[in-house]
């Protein structure tokens, strides 16, 4: 929607108009069966989160406005990383966080995404001297023998389906001293249980291949041959740092 239509619907539709028109679609279902109400009101729930989403990159200029507003979601990770480490930033995006451990931990980070179009952005938008962002896969285009510090996973494992091998894999080829890693848990809110009972796809993204509690975390560690040195949860997410195991 143009910032003029926005403009127009504004003043054409004022707030108590909008609330009685938003509440007469909410009493429309009153009438229908309970289990098909919720099911109706969770796709309006989901629709509003994902135009919030929107509306958040705006704000930012490209990049999500959460980047300035979550306390913590940058410097967890530049606080466990010390000068000149070598950082591997996997998945990662348009390099928000890149840029940030770059620049507070004085690290050098290689960031690489699968998405062109977010290295492209990250190119323009995080530029620095320690940063060398790349497009491609982990495995086929890193050259051998490289090894880092700290391998960082901010919002990537829950999109994997192998994750225990996956980390297995990059702890054999790369020789990483620590794992950084933030993950989404299930039980963040009452909607992901409503959708699940009613046969809904219950996770934040339609990419999601899971959402974690902290047993099957703790368990996907152990299965990759890594300890948990450091956990909790903050804004409904994991965040950990994981170390291989002796």
């Amino acid at each position: 929607m143009s910032l003029f239509i926005q403009k127009i619907s504004y003043y054409l539709f004022p707030r108590s108009l909008r609330r009685f028109i938003v509440k007469s679609m909410i009493g429309a279902e009153q009438s229908a069966d309970p289990r098909e109400a919720t099911k109706w009101l969770l796709g309006i729930y989901d629709f509003i989160n994902y135009e919030i989403d929107s509306q958040c990159k705006r704000w930012g200029d490209g990049v999500h406005i959460k980047h300035e507003v979550m306390d913590g979601i940058h410097s967890f990770f530049y606080e466990r990383i010390e000068k000149g480490d070598n950082v591997l930033d996997l998945g990662c995006g348009y390099g928000a966080l890149a840029h940030a451990i770059a620049v507070n931990a004085d690290a050098r980070v290689l960031a690489i995404d699968f998405d062109a179009g977010q290295i492209e952005f990250g190119k323009k938008r995080f530029n620095h001297p320690n940063i060398q962002f790349a497009v491609g896969d982990v495995f086929k285009d890193i050259p051998k023998g490289g090894t880092f510090d700290t391998i960082v996973l901010s919002s990537v494992l829950e999109h994997l389906k192998s994750r225990p091998e996956f980390l297995k894999d990059l702890t054999a080829r790369f020789k990483p001293k620590k794992f950084l890693i933030r993950v989404p848990t299930f039980e963040r809110h009452l909607q992901a249980a409503l959708k699940k009972e009613l046969g809904l796809f219950p996770y934040t993204d339609d990419t999601h291949e899971l959402e974690y509690s902290k047993d099957i975390f703790y368990e996907e560690m152990k299965q990759a041959g890594l300890e948990v040195k450091y956990f909790e949860i903050r804004w409904a997410d994991i965040w950990a740092e994981c170390i291989p195991a002796k």
